[in-house]
């Protein structure tokens, strides 16, 4: 006697030799699925790429600082000069090998040949300071605590050093600090180079509470107050 397996009825597929293909609904949870994880993976991305910027950048005030050390040891403790001086550091430092370290790639300024500029505190006989000469590494009562070279902004055209120098114009204080440095730069912070040649990523909430009252060694090396 024959089984019912025997005579199994076996159903032929709607379209042979084809895979049964989406519906429409099952491809827009497919396409809902996608925008849900680009949405939480774009964020991820964007600060990760942010932070790998923000590394470039430390690294090349890094470099810089080297640079600054070397030319310092090679000239009895002078710093590098700037374009006020007829000199500028950064084709002084060119001469160490340093020729590819002078952009932040989150610089909007493409006509300067910098992104960063240094604080005119640390040259000599500074503009609204000249009764000053912090230009030698020697001559600075703490270099860790000091701002050598900042980056500027974007719309900073000032040449290669701040004026924080020339109280007539607003010296260091808050509204002048970041009128010509990138504050925010960096997701709310900025790279700052030391002259001990550290570098430090700080925010501006840090800056701010360095620049005073009272008055630290951030921006003047000895920590005297401008308006005294």
């Amino acid at each position: 006697m024959p089984s019912v397996s025997d005579h199994a009825v076996v159903c032929p597929r709607p379209y042979p030799g084809r895979e049964e293909a989406f519906t429409l609904i099952e491809l827009l949870v497919v396409v809902a699925i996608i925008a849900v994880l680009a949405g939480l993976l774009l964020p991820a991305l964007s600060s990760a790429q942010a932070r790998a910027r923000s590394a470039v950048c430390v690294s090349n005030l890094k470099q810089l600082g080297m640079g600054v050390a070397m030319y310092a040891g090679d000239n009895r403790d002078v710093l590098p000069l700037t374009s006020h001086q007829g000199a500028s550091w950064i084709g002084k430092l060119a001469a160490y090998g340093l020729t590819n370290v002078y952009r932040c790639p989150l610089d909007t300024n493409r006509v300067r040949p910098a992104s960063y500029a240094v604080n005119d505190f640390l040259t000599p006989r500074p503009f609204g300071a000249a009764e000053l000469d912090f230009s030698r590494l020697t001559s600075l009562p703490s270099p860790s605590e000091t701002l050598h070279v900042a980056e500027a902004r974007g719309d900073f055209e000032a040449s290669d050093h701040f004026h924080f120098a020339d109280a007539s114009a607003g010296g260091f204080t808050t509204n002048a600090f970041s009128g010509e440095v990138a504050v925010l730069r960096h997701r709310g912070s900025a790279n700052h180079l030391f002259a001990d040649a550290h570098v430090e990523t700080l925010g501006w909430a840090r800056v701010r509470a360095l620049l005073g009252p009272p008055i630290t060694r951030f921006v003047r090396p000895d920590g005297q107050d401008p308006a005294r």
